[in-house]
Parts: C-alpha cells; sequence; structure tokens
C-alpha cells in the first residue's frame, strides 16, 4: 500500500491551465541473499589456421619449414609445442651472440616466431573456484510524480526517482491528449512497451531480473502512441544517433474474451544494422496470469576480422598474419520466457522459465521462483533463481510510504 507524502495542488502559471498535483513516495527493503559458489574450471585454448605469410616467414626466421605448417590447416597443440621449442632456441640463440647486429637479427626471428604463435592460438582464462556467499540486501527508493491537465484537455506531467548509491535522477515527461501521447525521457523503446517481460524480478531483490528480455532499444528517449479501443500503437527513437538506424515501433491489445483478459504485444527495433523482434501473449482470469514471450535479435551481418597481429621484419617491412577468425561474428540471439503468477487475498507467488540462444553458444537457462506477502505497508518477500547454473536465495522485508 502506498501512501502519498506531500501532494499539493495549485494554479499553474499559464493560459488555459487548470490544477496540477504533484507527489512523493518512497520504498525500501532489508533482507539476506545467499549465492552457492562456482566449481574451478580450466582455460579453454582454440586454434586458428595457418596462411601463407605464416609459413614463409617460419621457414625464414627457423631456416627450414614446419612440417605441419601448412596454408589453411588449422594448428594443434602439438604444433605449437613445436613452435614454443623453436622460440627458446632462438631466444637461447640470441643471449649467445656477442655483437649488437647480430643479436638483433636473432631477436627478429625470435619476435616473429612469436607473433605467428599468437595468430595461431588462443586460450580463454580459467575460472578459479568461489565460495557461498551470504549479503545484506537494502536499499531506498523516493519516486516523484507530477501530473496536471489545461482547461482545453491537454494532460502532462513528469515521473522521476532517485535511489540510494545514484548519482542521477532517472525520469520521464509526457504530454498527452485527443493527438495521443509524446513522451521523452528515459523510454526504453516502443518494442518493449508493447511486448513488455515476463513477471519475474522475485524474492527481495529481484536477484538479477533474468526475467526481463535485453530490448536493443533500451536507450530510446523520444516516443509517440496512440491508444483506442484497446490497442495501442507505438513509436521511439534515439534522438543522440544522428545516422544509421534506431527506431522502434510496438503494436499491443488489451480486452476481454468472455470473463478471461487477453492481451497480445508484438515490436521491432532496428538498431544500427541489427534487428530484434518481439512477440508476447498474457492471459489472465481471476487472481491467475501466465505469460509467453519470445523475442529474436539477428545482430546484423557479420563482418571481416579487423583484428590482426602485425610484424615488422628486420628489413622495415611490415606484415600482418590475419586471424582465420571473423573479427565480428555477431550470432543471432534469441531469448523465450514463460511466466505464471498467481494472487489469492494478501499471497502472491510468481516463477518464470526463460532461455538465451545464441547462434555458436550452449543455451543459458533462468529460473526463479518466488511469494509476496502483503503485512499491510509491509510485505514479506522470499526466492531462489537458478542463474545459469548457479542458485541463490533471499528473505526479507519491503516496506512503502
Amino acid at each position: 500500500m502506498k501512501h502519498t507524502l506531500l501532494a499539493t495542488t495549485a494554479l499553474v502559471a499559464m493560459t488555459g491551465a487548470a490544477a496540477a498535483e504533484i507527489t512523493i513516495s518512497g520504498t525500501g527493503r532489508i533482507g539476506v541473499r545467499t549465492t552457492e559458489g562456482v566449481a574451478a574450471s580450466g582455460g579453454v585454448t582454440t586454434y586458428a589456421k595457418a596462411n601463407t605469410n605464416m609459413v614463409a616467414d617460419y621457414t625464414s626466421a627457423n631456416g627450414s619449414a614446419h612440417s605441419a605448417l601448412a596454408n589453411g590447416t588449422a594448428a594443434t597443440a602439438d604444433m605449437i609445442q613445436e613452435i614454443d621449442a623453436d622460440i627458446a632456441a632462438s631466444q637461447a640463440l640470441a643471449a649467445a651472440d656477442v655483437t649488437t647486429a647480430t643479436k638483433a637479427v636473432q631477436d627478429a626471428k625470435t619476435a616473429t616466431l612469436q607473433a605467428i604463435r599468437a595468430a595461431l592460438v588462443s586460450t580463454t582464462a580459467a575460472v578459479a573456484k568461489t565460495d557461498d556467499t551470504t549479503t545484506g540486501v537494502n536499499r531506498f527508493r523516493i519516486s516523484f510524480a507530477g501530473s496536471g491537465e489545461t482547461d482545453g484537455g491537454i494532460s502532462y506531467g513528469i515521473s522521476g526517482r532517485a535511489e540510494q548509491s545514484d548519482s542521477s535522477v532517472l525520469g520521464s515527461q509526457y504530454v498527452s491528449g485527443a493527438f495521443g501521447k509524446i513522451k521523452m525521457g528515459d523510454l526504453g523503446g516502443a518494442d518493449k512497451d508493447a511486448a513488455g517481460h515476463i513477471a519475474g524480478g522475485v524474492g527481495l531483490s529481484g536477484m538479477g531480473s533474468n526475467n526481463e528480455i535485453a530490448y536493443q532499444a533500451k536507450d530510446h528517449n523520444l516516443g509517440y502512441e496512440f491508444s483506442t479501443n484497446g490497442l495501442t500503437v507505438g513509436y521511439s527513437q534515439n534522438t543522440a544517433v544522428q545516422t544509421g538506424s534506431n527506431s522502434a515501433v510496438g503494436l499491443k491489445w488489451s480486452g476481454d474474451m468472455g470473463g478471461t483478459g487477453l492481451t497480445v504485444g508484438v515490436g521491432q527495433s532496428k538498431v544500427g544494422t541489427a534487428t530484434q523482434n518481439t512477440m508476447s501473449v498474457a492471459v489472465s482470469m481471476g487472481g491467475l496470469t501466465i505469460k509467453a514471450i519470445s523475442s529474436s535479435n539477428d545482430n546484423g551481418p557479420a563482418t571481416a576480422s579487423s583484428d590482426e597481429v602485425r610484424h615488422s621484419t628486420t628489413a622495415g617491412a611490415e606484415k600482418a598474419y590475419a586471424l582465420a577468425v571473423t573479427g565480428a561474428a555477431t550470432p543471432d540471439t534469441d531469448h523465450t520466457g514463460v511466466s505464471i503468477s498467481y494472487a489469492v487475498d494478501a499471497l502472491s507467488v510468481t516463477a518464470y522459465s526463460k532461455t538465451v540462444s545464441t547462434t555458436g553458444s550452449a543455451d543459458k537457462d533462468y529460473t526463479g521462483l518466488g511469494f509476496a506477502y502483503n503485512m499491510g505497508g509491509a510485505t514479506l518477500k522470499a526466492g531462489m533463481v537458478e542463474d545459469n547454473k548457479v542458485s541463490s536465495m533471499d528473505i526479507g522485508i519491503s516496506f512503502s510510504f
């Protein structure tokens, strides 16, 4: 239950303006959260293919051809071991050279071998073991809202919030009338307005809010929407982007189907060369609500690699050992999820499941279950989530005033 701390009604100093109201409200929470540790895992090594530059320069630097190094052939662990041995031998010869000139020549050969190795092999860092942790969960948030209406029937308003540790106030503004609604500020995109998220943010702190979809139009700051007979059409864009695409559209319909509430939302955003399509359907009856969502982002076309290992030869010429992978593979990313919420009297229960699939990578799965019991002004909340195989639980009390 939310109580208004401050509500004022005053005449707005403009011609044809009626009354305006400003309200301030607040929320807070206090509790604990436990997160399980992560088991240690080793690094992953991947190998690229050799090219003609590598083959020729290896032969020049080492004095002989590598038995397995060939253009278009992927490196192996044994091949890298041989190159490491060649590098060590070259470094030993450099240390033994007594003149600056001969040492410089040997150092250049060492550098060539090291550059070839760097282009052929890459290793992701190992993951260190972490222990279970228990931390305090606390926050306060102050929300501001203002609304008014002119004598001519034009509505206007603001909303914003400030919270513990924030360095700025987030907010938005609007003007609406028979022409529709114009919005500015922290909006999030017309596709998100239409399709939204599945229910979640379970427990006291939300524990990652993994029920949410990653909308690429999250930075949009100008929007328009028009509503009639349960249908809402929206458009948004990021005015800070002066070139290329950065817009979103959304369409949402809500209605009653024989006592069952139905909401359907579809949206599309284009940011740069990436296109994201999202659709959601929600059904509600009594205290039960079920919602499903699907979102796909093609992330734009793949681009050629601009990442190269370059090496200057002893003659001063620069050669490039291009990596045998694209610099921006931009794989497609799909989000699918479903949530179930049920409320009866003061008790509500929410569960959700979401999968994020990225082409070429393992799926990431997220699930959550939580409940809330309204005690009148304060609410007891608890929940547990599985965040891509890492489990967390929290419990505490949230309150509003």
